[in-house]
């Protein structure tokens, strides 16, 4: 006979009434596998299944209670249980969610092809596709949120046997689930083990059917599984974001990383890839960039000067470094490129070319790959000026550029995405203003032209007015319109930088901008280590995964851009005094300096040494091979190099500001 054991301490009622009128606790759910692995038999906490004895106690914590749910098998059973809560609203149209890393408002950037409320208005993802395992639920019209977090520690995730439909696995993933649930109200919902419903997210913009998981318990056997539910008030989404990365980050506490390689050592393996990557087009001499078999990495012979090759980046890099360590190869191999990029590196009408390979015809331009180009020609000026060797005839052309692309500024201070050879707008999307900011920022100082610093300062009140104030962080990801990483890291950098060329009067506003703009960023940054299959690539490189981000909606898998993020989380430290981002700074630095670094005796699944991986599948997700815990079969480089190298050389952007002044 079944049994039910509530041990509710300080709790006196099961029905949820100690919780605020406005949310209502629902009975666990209960589903037992059939012998045929097909069907199925679902239960409730009132009335149980024969073949489980279920111990419930409920605990109150600040604002909220912590269940904790204990089964016992009383025969060789294989189950799923999942807990809801709702919080009423009065249009659930209104209601905003947020799954860090994965989920914001309602994803109505994504295409109708990744999940987002467009296709469907409720959804369940697992927990190890979450940057931490919580999801929020939150009334903007009152301010009420509520959340749903999985306490337990994650250690185990074997390989599933299929990735659809009903799959037998002894996983210590859960899933977390959120949207419309009846009437006036939202929903909450912890599962486990995990349930991906109505889709399952996959692969890039391809939603699979939908996926359950059922526990295998042998009998005598016990499993136990713990949420906590929490609620609370915030002003607006930026408010509960903050909220919820600070309790989020204090739970996990995220340590550094051990490293194995000195920072000098990681750069001596990282410029192997100068040499390896390394180019030859009709007119252009650079660093292959893109689209290389991860396990032989032969050079693929394409050039692209932002997101994702970084020539000039890589250049620059290489230049400097060849200096520092006196090494006349780099320093010659350098100055082959930038000569190439010097004289053919630019279209008829002064735009640097972005995408060069083959017989390739460069027909669209983005405002972020001409950004990226631009503040890394600016600082190779600044270096020719220092070391004696001036490029006026470069400078000329850049000037020039930025002088065309200030005529692009729209009166509300934004920029388009994408533009064709004559300036003329291909992708009127305005989420990448941030992008000019700090090539701008420069401009003003180098060429002594206020007008640049104008510019920057007026996409900036865009920026705020449009993606801070609206927390609509988005466009960033050059193959993905959607909510990303990359819109909020940047803007943050962005505000950084205004805020070391302004005067004292804005220099605290764009402080709390950056400050702002930081914690969206972080939110798509691991705080815990998500497990792995034991025969996987990654359990066996063991990778931990915090200090890693994910990328956007679209693309689910982790990845090391950073550049100068961290950077700019240490100067936020200090001005804001907030410790959070100071120690969040080391772990995302120590985290993907080197754990991934291909070397010798260390390749990671990686093809050359010095050849940092791009596409690393972390949770169920395959971006065109391998699955989770491999590496995908192809990866762009150019731009990982670039990313790690900048992390490890502080300083750059305010040593510039410093020489002129």
């Amino acid at each position: 006979m079944a049994m039910l054991i509530a041990s509710l301490g300080a709790v006196e009622a099961q029905d949820g009434s100690i919780l605020p009128k406005h949310i209502t606790e629902h009975p666990l759910n209960i589903t037992v596998l059939g012998a045929d692995a097909k069907s199925t038999l679902n239960y409730d906490e009132e009335g149980l299944p024969p073949t489980i004895i279920l111990k419930k106690k409920i605990t109150q914590v600040n604002k909220g209670l912590r269940y904790t749910y204990t089964l016992t098998a009383l025969a060789d059973i294989s189950f799923s249980i999942s807990k809801q809560w709702s919080m009423g609203v009065a249009d659930p149209d209104l209601a905003q969610f947020y799954a860090p890393g994965f989920w914001y408002k309602r994803n109505t950037r994504s295409p109708e092809k990744a999940p987002s409320f467009k296709k469907a208005k409720y959804w369940s993802f697992r927990e190890d596709r979450l940057s931490a395992p919580v999801v929020v639920g939150f009334n903007p019209e009152k301010g009420d949120w509520f959340s749903v977090s999985r306490m337990d520690v994650l250690n185990n995730d074997p390989r599933p046997s299929t990735l659809e439909g009903k799959t037998v696995t002894a996983t210590d993933i859960g899933s977390l689930g959120f949207g419309e649930h009846t009437g006036q109200s939202i929903q909450l919902r912890g599962a486990y083990p995990f349930v991906e419903a109505p889709y399952s997210y996959q692969s890039k913009l391809d939603l699979k059917p939908a996926w359950q998981a059922f526990f295998p318990l042998s009998k005598g056997a016990s499993v136990t599984v713990v949420w906590e539910l929490s609620y609370g008030k915030a002003t607006d989404f930026t408010d509960l974001v903050n909220q919820q990365w600070n309790k989020a980050f204090d739970r996990f506490d995220p340590q550094p990383i051990p490293t194995v390689k000195t920072d000098a050592e990681i750069k001596a393996i990282l410029s192997n890839y100068f040499y390896g990557s390394y180019a030859e087009t009709k007119d252009l001499k650079g660093f292959s960039g893109l689209w290389f078999n991860t396990e032989t990495c032969e050079t693929t012979g394409v050039l692209s000067v932002g997101f994702c090759g970084k020539v000039l980046a890589n250049s620059y890099n290489l230049l400097e470094y060849g200096y520092k360590t006196q090494n006349e190869a780099h320093i010659a191999l350098a100055k082959k490129v930038l000569a190439s990029y010097y004289t053919n590196g630019f279209t008829e009408n002064g735009l640097i070319r972005e995408l060069v390979f083959g017989s390739n015809a460069e027909t669209v331009f983005s405002l972020r790959k001409q950004s990226e180009g631009i503040k890394n020609l600016l600082f190779l000026l600044d270096y020719g000026q220092q070391s004696g060797s001036p490029r006026p005839d470069i400078e000329v052309k850049v000037e020039k550029l930025l002088l065309n692309l200030v005529d692009m500024q729209q009166a509300d201070g934004s920029f388009p995405r994408k533009f064709d050879q004559d300036f003329d707008t291909t992708d009127p999307s305005k989420g990448s203003t941030q992008s000019i900011i700090t090539p701008m920022v420069m401009a003003s100082r180098f060429f002594k032209n206020p007008r640049f610093l104008k510019v920057a300062q007026k996409a900036g009140v865009y920026t705020k007015k449009n993606i801070i104030d609206k927390a609509d962080y988005f466009s960033s990801t050059l193959d993905a319109d959607c909510e990303d990483k990359e819109a909020a890291a940047i803007a943050a950098a962005s505000f950084y930088h205004l805020a070391l060329a302004s005067e004292s009067d804005m220099y605290d506003h764009y402080v709390a901008l950056a400050g702002k703009a930081a914690v969206f960023g972080l939110s798509w940054y691991y705080l815990y280590d998500v497990p792995f299959d034991k025969e996987s690539l990654l359990y066996k490189a063991g990778l931990k995964t915090r200090g890693w981000g994910n990328v956007s909606t679209e693309n689910n898998h982790i990845d090391v851009w950073a550049f100068d993020f961290p950077h700019v989380l240490i100067w936020l430290a200090k001005e804001q005094g907030n410790t959070r981002f100071s120690q969040m700074a080391t772990v995302i630095e120590t985290s993907i300096k080197d754990q991934m670094l291909p070397y010798k005796g260390h390749m990671v699944g990686v093809g050359k040494v010095g050849y940092m991986p791009e596409i690393i599948q972390h949770t169920t997700w395959d971006y065109g091979a391998n699955g989770k815990g491999f590496l995908n079969a192809h990866m762009s480089v150019g731009w990982t190099v670039a990313s790690i190298w900048e992390v490890l050389t502080p300083g750059r952007f305010q040593r510039f500001m410093e020489r002129h002044p």
